[in-house]
């Protein structure tokens, strides 16, 4: 069997147009990344547009809630670490020392 479907190579496109799209991509990303990623994800606006266009409000309110988030874990990690210290101190039992009782006999 043969493949009849192969593509002449004048219908591919060259190396510099795929260097060219290549770049033009990476220059998109960068730039949706700052202009809409960083504000609505993290808070932080470099160029101002993320504020102008609600997102940066909506990444303050993200990044204030992990932060109540984070402090709220620690406050009760600290909590049950304290509890159950006063517990594991409360089940120990009370050591008597008899090396000071003199024997009676």
């Amino acid at each position: 069997m043969t493949n009849n479907n192969i593509e002449p190579n004048q219908e591919l496109p060259s190396m510099a147009k795929l260097i060219k799209s290549t770049i033009l991509a990476v220059f998109l990303a960068a730039v949706i990344l700052i202009t809409v990623v960083l504000p609505a994800e993290y808070g932080i606006d470099p160029t101002g547009v993320g504020n102008m266009i609600g997102l940066l409000k909506m990444g303050e309110i993200k990044v204030s809630l992990a932060e109540e988030a984070a402090a709220e874990k620690v406050a009760q990690h600290t909590t049950l670490s304290e509890n159950s210290t006063e517990s594991q101190t409360a089940k120990e039992p009370a050591l008597i020392d008899n090396s000071t009782q003199s024997e009676v006999t």
